[in-house]
């Protein structure tokens, strides 16, 4: 697929933002991956108080069924924001979130009351303390880390960069088998299943039968990502594979696809950056695969500060839901969204001169306890909002590690929208499966081994 790239001009977009350093990560008021612990001065965020247990069991949990069962499922909603109040709320909405307000009448956010899952295990916070006492270590001009294993890498970030780290290495666990579809809504709200995928991913940073010193020793992958497709027949029998590395510098990002037609897996040099995916009809880039996950070089980052957002947060009921629960003309499904208020940390990324990139602007909002749940804006070259991501999460209590059940993505030009995946329905998502040899399994001859069996 080709793709035309545009040459954007650096954009100066202030917000109100106070920063809030946490240069006291884990010194009595702060947690050890850095949240503050305490609620705010109106108690409309909530204190910490210890996060779901691991042993949480709420009625209907079938360990290892693909699926959470909602622990906070009798809450009610607080209040709904709509375009005739968001004005009242407009400091704790994102750009993105306004303009799915003023776009459609249907949209809505219901917000709940704030619940703080987040139960991290002992190993997580052993590591994530020992990053923080100075193992771990932005290099590359923050473009790669070092030394960085098993917990939060920075929990008092002084950098952009040190930010967006904390964000790709959100503790998802060590691996990962999903079975769900992504979907594809145009901008006349015409539905299509663009891929049905049996997607197994590896996380050899988060893998507690690793030291720090094996985990490097083995290239530092801390992504490892093979895709199979099985609907629709266009793409019946094609697949993918993705490494990436810590030090993406020394060890650039790579992608493979396998096309049964030529029974060959072939090297994809362009997938990265701004490239759109096949699969999400140009809706998602593939920096963007996992609300980002690519490489930091074209943007200048700044760390903007903190501030409470309303954001989507504990999505137990979407993750069960179906594409007829989840899908409609614009955005999901208000039904199935559960919104709360937390603390964010800011990170704007500003194109470098002379770079390209179909987003000249993009700026992140981080949740303190779990920085992959993330609310994103773009900007394009004119200082138009052009597109816009939530990432809802849940909390995986068994586990002790986030569940992303599909990441939305909204383009504003043509008024389509995208989910990278509905669990509802199919098998769902497994956690701590068996890791395997990642040098076989997850190798292009790995890849044609399994399209081909």
């Amino acid at each position: 697929m080709n793709i035309r790239r545009i040459a954007t001009a650096a954009l100066c977009l202030g917000i109100g933002a106070s920063f809030v350093p946490a240069a006291n990560a884990d010194d009595g008021d702060r947690l050890p991956w850095g949240a503050v612990k305490a609620g705010n001065k109106d108690g409309s965020i909530a204190a910490w108080d210890g996060g779901l247990p691991a042993n949480t069991s709420p009625p209907g949990f079938k360990k290892d069924s693909g699926f959470w069962t909602d622990p906070y499922a009798a809450d009610k909603p607080l209040y709904t924001v709509t375009a005739a109040n968001m004005a009242q709320y407009a400091d704790k909405l994102s750009e993105a979130t306004k303009e799915l307000l003023k776009r459609y009448p249907t949209f809505r956010i219901d917000v709940y009351p704030t619940r703080r899952p987040a139960n991290y295990s002992a190993w997580f916070v052993e590591n994530t303390r020992k990053n923080a006492a100075g193992r771990c270590k932005a290099i590359e001009d923050g473009e790669a880390v070092t030394g960085c294993f098993g917990g939060t890498p920075f929990p008092a970030p002084k950098t952009g960069q040190e930010g967006m780290w904390n964000m790709m290495l959100t503790n998802k666990g060590a691996s990962s088998w999903t079975y769900g579809q992504a979907w594809y809504v145009d901008g006349g709200g015409n539905k299509v299943m663009t891929a049905e995928v049996n997607n197994r991913n590896q996380n050899d940073y988060f893998n507690p039968k690793l030291t720090s010193e094996e985990f490097y020793a083995r290239g530092g992958q801390y992504f490892m990502n093979n895709n199979i497709y099985t609907a629709p027949a266009r793409i019946t029998g094609e697949g993918n594979l993705q490494r990436k590395f810590i030090n993406p510098v020394q060890q650039p990002d790579k992608t493979w696809a396998y096309t049964p037609g030529q029974r060959r897996v072939r090297l994809s040099p362009d997938a990265s950056y701004d490239f759109p995916v096949a699969t999400a009809a140009g809706a998602m880039l593939y920096d963007e695969i996992y609300a980002f996950s690519g490489r930091l070089d074209r943007f200048d980052w700044k760390l903007a500060g903190t501030k409470e957002m309303l954001i989507p947060y504990n999505n137990y009921k979407y993750l069960a839901g179906k594409p007829d629960d989840i899908l409609m003309k614009g955005h999901p499904n208000p039904d199935a969204m559960r919104w709360e208020l937390h603390r964010v940390t800011v990170v704007d990324a500003t194109l470098k001169p002379g770079a390209r990139h179909v987003a000249a602007k993009r700026r992140f909002y981080m949740d303190e306890d779990i920085p992959g749940a993330v609310v994103i804006d773009a900007w394009d070259a004119t200082g138009k909002l052009s597109r816009g991501i939530l990432n809802p999460t849940v909390w995986a209590y068994d586990k002790q590690a986030v569940v992303q059940g599909g990441t939305f993505y909204f383009d504003f030009g043509t008024g389509a929208w995208y989910n990278s995946s509905i669990l509802g329905g199919y098998k769902g998502l497994f956690m701590d499966i068996d890791t395997v040899d990642a040098d076989a399994f997850y190798s292009p001859e790995g890849l044609a081994r399994r399209t081909q069996r």
